[in-house]
């Protein structure tokens, strides 16, 4: 039996997607979309060389969380504007077709690529190093909207802080 309290969680939630996507029209956010990813492997050596994190959102099309953690957290990162570099951002579709150069360089799909890290929901946003490897947590599905911002921005700042450390250990 459903509770009326899960029943109002649940309400809020969804007025909460709603009322960003009202207020967080595309056209204002300057760009509207994430580029999807096609090759991870070269896409990790530019976040490498600039010293950011790869970050890859796996996303399903329209889904409204995806679309929440797109326009609220991952976009205004490309918008640039702090001291601190841009990630290198990209996106993969859940049950995509698409072809997709994984970090090891080989052909796989959006789809295959999600399978290998057992991604079943979406939004999930992934946080990769030079080599592919996870630097952070990943942040699966869109968890409580109050905190997901909290939990975004500590993710990204474990991310950069391994991304530091590995560099400063560099002879």
């Amino acid at each position: 039996m459903t509770s009326v309290r899960s029943i109002l969680r649940g309400l809020a939630g969804a007025l909460s997607v709603a009322a960003i996507l009202l207020v967080c029209p595309l056209e204002s956010m300057g760009q509207s979309s994430l580029e999807t990813a096609r090759d991870l492997a070269a896409d990790a050596k530019i976040a490498e060389r600039t010293g950011v994190p790869l970050i890859v959102m796996v996303s399903l099309p329209g889904c409204p969380h995806c679309e929440v953690v797109r326009r609220s957290h991952l976009l205004p990162l490309l918008r640039g504007g702090t001291e601190t570099p841009t990630p290198v951002i990209r996106q993969v579709e859940i049950n995509g077709l698409e072809i997709l150069r994984d970090f090891s360089g080989r052909a796989t799909t959006h789809a295959e690529f999600a399978s290998r890290y057992k991604i079943r929901i979406a939004p999930v946003v992934m946080f990769f190093g030079a080599k592919g490897e996870m630097i952070a947590e990943p942040l699966i599905g869109s968890m409580i909207p109050d905190f997901y911002g909290a939990y975004f921005d500590a993710a990204l700042a474990e991310a950069r802080s391994k991304l530091q450390s590995a560099r400063a250990t560099r002879p």
